[in-house]
């Protein structure tokens, strides 16, 4: 059996520090939005009506998203807060995630000034559709982490023995969720070059087709780690009880793989 390495305290304390700043970023982007929102609002009078309509529908359907994001991160932060640990690869990529889901929906709403009308109406519609699918997959995501953390909270003080060896399970998930810190960083390069800071305000800028490539190869990254925590459940839930309540199950990892390809099969720009 494979050695789990823990947390020293200080790991957790700056792992705290890490998750609680990823919380203050989505502050800032979902007050962008925001901005962007009333930035797409501006002039339409005298646009065409169908071309206000569509632009108004946009920032109706941003608002619902950002709403439901603003909701998931406040349930992520309550069970956060309630842990006595930190799962601190699985937090940062969730609350990393959520931040991305947020930008995507700015640039949404200020596609109309990122790219005129015109040539660009094409290109317009193939970001939306994108953006669209991705919200689906970290919607879903989120689900999936948000089950994983609560479990968490309800075992954090167990401890299981493999093998005559006794670990903490927060050890479990720590040793599988490693993968992620890579995928983390490629997210984090993701909402660096979707934003930018004018005057001390967030802008979004249109993304590439390169960088919504790279978003699916976090996702990737994602169901990998997951699926790996589910094979060594499986292979361990008659030795270690405890582990049959997992949350996650395989039909979990399907779905979301699911909507990950529709996002994938779509053209890009």
């Amino acid at each position: 059996m494979d050695l789990f390495v823990l947390f020293t305290m200080n790991d957790l304390f700056l792992s705290f520090l890490g998750c609680f700043a990823e919380m203050a970023e989505f502050e800032e982007i979902a007050e962008g939005v925001e901005e962007a929102i009333d930035g797409a609002k501006e002039g339409i009078e005298g646009l065409p009506e169908e071309v206000r309509a569509e632009i108004e529908a946009e920032i109706a359907e941003t608002r619902t998203v950002i709403e439901e994001l603003t909701t998931t991160e406040s349930k992520l932060r309550g069970i956060l807060k309630s842990l006595g640990s930190c799962v601190s690869d699985l937090v940062k990529f969730t609350f990393k995630n959520i931040a991305i889901g947020a930008i995507l929906w700015g640039v949404n709403v200020a596609l109309n000034k990122l790219l005129p009308q015109g040539h660009q109406q094409e290109t317009k519609t193939k970001v939306r559709n994108v953006i669209k699918a991705l919200s689906d997959v970290i919607n879903a995501e989120a689900a999936i982490n948000q089950k994983t953390l609560e479990w968490m909270k309800a075992h954090e003080n167990d401890k299981i023995t493999l093998d005559g060896i006794e670990v903490p399970m927060e050890a479990i998930l720590t040793k599988y969720m490693k993968p992620l810190v890579e995928a983390t960083d490629k997210a984090k390069t993701i909402v660096d070059t979707l934003q930018e800071k004018v005057d001390g305000k967030i802008q979004f800028k249109c993304p590439t087709a390169d960088d919504m490539r790279k978003f699916m190869e976090v996702t990737e990254a994602f169901i990998k780690a997951f699926t790996d925590l589910i094979v060594f459940i499986l292979k361990h839930e008659d030795q270690v009880k405890v582990l049959q309540s997992f949350p996650v199950k395989e039909g979990d990892l399907v779905d979301l793989t699911a909507k990950l390809n529709v996002a994938k099969d779509l053209p890009l720009w």
